[in-house]
């Protein structure tokens, strides 16, 4: 699953995605992914740090008590050292600056995988 209100990330992730075998859904709210959450459970989750309607960062410790074994990736165009940490330090598993490369989200994903 991926939560960015960006579309050319959706579809990018989504493509990556695709090709490492998994069923990709995307929403484009923290709001309507926070929902589809509570009817399915991803094996991985693509969280972006800075929604329209709220922060990835302030719902991650929300989602990872609801789903503790889900791999969160957070993703954010403003990668400070802060903001990292924060996200790592609330249950990510990793974080993706933007812009990043296919080659960077395949090692990601292969990492997870494995």
């Amino acid at each position: 699953m991926i939560i960015d209100d960006e579309q050319d990330i959706c579809r990018l992730l989504q493509l990556s995605l695709v090709r490492h075998g998994y069923q990709v859904r995307y929403v484009n709210s923290l709001s309507e992914g926070l929902k589809c959450l509570k009817d399915q459970k991803p094996d991985i989750l693509f969280l972006d740090i800075n929604l329209p309607d709220g922060s990835g960062l302030d719902a991650l410790p929300g989602i990872k008590k609801q789903c503790p074994n889900l791999p969160v990736i957070t993703i954010s165009a403003y990668d400070t050292g802060p903001e990292r940490q924060q996200a790592l330090a609330t249950g990510a598993s990793y974080f993706l600056a933007k812009p990043f490369s296919v080659k960077n989200l395949d090692e990601l994903i292969n990492n997870i995988k494995s």
